[in-house]
């Protein structure tokens, strides 16, 4: 069998998600990072579609964080990403769709409501973990990818102050869930429901685990500087950094 190629954004959360499984289920594969926007025809040209991440197998491309997670758990059940029992897998999809849907793509678009307003952290951001050609060339690309990321994302004020109280709605969700003192979102040990949550939070949480290299939380606006700490020490937030220190290496 051939090493599965991922193809991803580097310091994108959904990617660190699949990463993450895939590490966890001791499924070894390839990278090939790119920076946003190029990796559309990256991923095409890998034989996926046009999103990140995309997990190129012998079987075909995998183009979902989740789906990257339920093929590595089919082939190493011993990782349990899914759970011990039907019960548990039940639960853990559960969870795993509501930060696929609530989390996810509401952390990214609060996060970059702050970060392309500030072209030097995104620049030193999506230089991380590309071809060189890429890093050269990602300064001149900037301007329009700026436009177009936030055209497609629907960056504005409103957007970020909503996606706000969409992260607090699961964080205080996910806080509820572990009032009663458990170790784990589910079961009794780490599952693809604790990987999605703290992966997905990663970048409002800035762990010193993740993947790439996140704005140190100085280089943030001072109103985005005192949320990130807010979600920081709440139990959610606590709960996903931990997740991060006990089982990712810096």
């Amino acid at each position: 069998m051939a090493t599965p190629h991922l193809v991803t954004i580097p310091f994108s959360h959904f990617c660190d998600k699949a990463r993450w499984g895939l590490d966890r289920a001791g499924i070894r594969f390839r990278e090939s990072g790119h920076v946003p926007i190029v990796h559309i025809p990256a991923v095409r040209l890998a034989g996926g579609k046009r999103s990140v991440p995309t997990l190129i197998t012998d079987e075909g491309a995998i183009c979902d964080s989740t789906k990257i997670l339920q093929w590595a758990d089919a082939r190493s059940p011993e990782a349990h990403l899914y759970g011990a029992s039907s019960d548990e897998r039940r639960e853990i999809e559960q969870l795993e769709d509501l930060f696929d849907d609530q989390l996810g793509p509401h952390a990214r678009r609060w996060v970059y409501f702050y970060i392309l307003a500030q072209p030097e952290l995104l620049r030193r951001l999506a230089a991380q973990g590309v071809p060189t050609a890429e890093r050269l060339a990602w300064p001149f690309m900037m301007p329009v990818a700026r436009v177009l990321m936030r055209r497609s994302m629907r960056i504005t004020a409103e957007g970020a102050k909503r996606s706000r109280e969409r992260i607090e709605h699961v964080f205080a969700e996910v806080g509820a869930r572990l009032a009663d003192g458990r170790r784990y979102l589910v079961g009794e040990r780490l599952s693809a429901a604790d990987i999605s949550f703290a992966s997905l939070a990663g970048p409002v949480l800035l762990p010193p685990e993740y993947f790439t290299r996140l704005p140190s939380i100085d280089a943030w606006p001072s109103e985005a500087a005192e949320q990130i700490r807010a979600w920081q020490a709440s139990p959610a937030g606590a709960f996903g950094l931990r997740i991060y220190r006990d089982h990712r290496r810096a």
